[in-house]
């Protein structure tokens, strides 16, 4: 059996295949791989108040264990890729700040913060690691991810009629749910959107793959029209009409018509009224009294995890229906800015690497969540759910797509010299 690679020079890249021995690196991958599709085919627990416990804790031995060896592994070499990412340094300062903030918190305990926070920074800078040192086995990662995803889609359609659900209020009103942490119609059209868009933007080779391609993302795309969603809607069709004009290959432009004209018949066929029935759902009166609460601490927020409410007549919301916002509250404004300029920097390298596989996952994915996180999914920070796939899982991308860069100039400056 191959040894891994214990005394990994200086700048050396990242290489799952060598950094760990071969069978832990399969490890990480198959925990990679059930973060993502876990989110839907994990069983719900007995626990009313958190249902994916479960999840979480298979996540502890699939996901954590691995990343953490992977992270000690390679600690040199995670540090000081770190300390040259500005991105890495705000994600640290967010993270540091959102930490703190447990101490002025109305609710929640210390070290559960702190633990969230770590767990998000092994997320990303794994995921990052991946991207830059094995970008083909990230993309196969995600589509299989997809894939995973779009057979929990089948299954939510096939039993939705005669499922127990622990609130009937969607069978009720007809909107679709999937299983384990996407028992919400607004949470499942997100995660299964997220999951059409990487998937549209993926280039597989092989008649069977692209057959599995095309029919993943018919599954996904009905799952996603019975949410009725309509942020979900609205997300997956600007996501797709910006590849349409930005994308440079044809298989790339001609899927994101035939979504975009797809969508167009569902509008004709009675999407458009449904839509103008459910109305602006109490946004405008969401947003105003969100800003009252940003305005009562504007610079340190409520802390971290902290409970509030807003009322709109006989209408309660834990959260403000904005990432932006939601941010600010919990957070105070800088930390929110901060945030920002984060997703800011994430939108400009989707678009700077917009040529490659991998930059165009990015881009459609910032479109997608940018348009989503206006209306819905705000909790960035909590353990893995619907958020992380599209908050901090476009920034790892980001931040991977970055050091491989750096890499490939590295390696130019090496040959060079020689």
């Amino acid at each position: 059996m191959k040894k891994p690679n214990l005394a990994a020079t200086r700048g050396q890249r990242f290489r799952l295949q060598s950094d760990l021995p071969k069978w832990a690196g399969y490890w990480l991958l198959l925990g990679m791989w059930w973060l993502l599709v876990g989110l839907a085919a994990s069983p719900v627990g007995d626990k009313v108040w958190n249902p994916g416990k479960p999840y979480h804790d298979s996540l502890l031995l699939l996901f954590i264990a691995p990343a953490v060896w992977w992270v000690w592994q390679r600690r040199g070499e995670f540090r000081r890729r770190i300390a040259h990412s500005l991105d890495a340094w705000l994600l640290l300062a967010f993270l540091a700040w959102s930490s703190l903030s447990s101490a002025w918190a109305n609710y929640g305990h210390a070290g559960d913060n702190v633990f969230v926070a770590v767990y998000v920074l092994l997320f990303v800078i794994t995921w990052a690691a991946l991207v830059a040192g094995n970008p083909q086995w990230f993309r196969r990662l995600l589509f299989w991810g997809a894939v995973g995803l779009a057979l929990s889609a089948l299954g939510g359609v096939a039993t939705f009629p005669w499922r127990t659900l622990h609130t009937t209020m969607w069978q009720q009103q007809g909107r679709l749910v999937s299983f384990g942490m996407l028992d919400n119609p607004n949470l499942a059209g997100f995660a299964y959107g997220a999951a059409i868009v990487w998937l549209a933007q993926t280039t597989v080779r092989g008649r069977w793959l692209h057959v599995i391609q095309i029919v993943s993302l018919g599954m996904l795309s009905v799952f996603v029209v019975m949410t009725y969603s309509r942020a979900a809607w609205l997300a997956i069709l600007v996501a797709q009409g910006c590849m349409l004009l930005s994308a440079r290959h044809g298989h790339v432009k001609l899927r994101a018509l035939v979504i975009l004209a797809l969508a167009a018949l569902a509008v004709g066929f009675g999407g458009w009224r449904y839509v103008e029935q459910r109305g602006m759902s109490y946004r405008p009166q969401i947003f105003e009294q969100a800003w009252d609460l940003i305005k009562a601490h504007p610079w340190h927020g409520l802390g971290m995890a902290s409970h509030y409410e807003i009322h709109v007549g006989d209408e309660v919301w834990t959260h403000s229906h904005n990432v932006f916002t939601h941010n600010a509250i919990m957070l105070g404004i800088p930390a929110g800015l901060l945030w920002v300029a984060m997703w800011l920097i994430v939108g400009w390298r989707g678009w700077l690497f917009r040529h490659i596989a991998t930059g165009r996952c990015l881009l459609a994915l910032w479109v997608f969540s940018t348009v989503a996180f206006q209306f819905d999914a705000p909790e960035l920070m909590q353990k893995p759910s619907v958020e992380w796939l599209m908050g901090w899982l476009p920034l790892a991308i980001s931040m991977g797509l970055m050091w491989r860069v750096r890499d490939s100039q590295q390696r130019r400056g090496k040959e060079v010299r020689a």
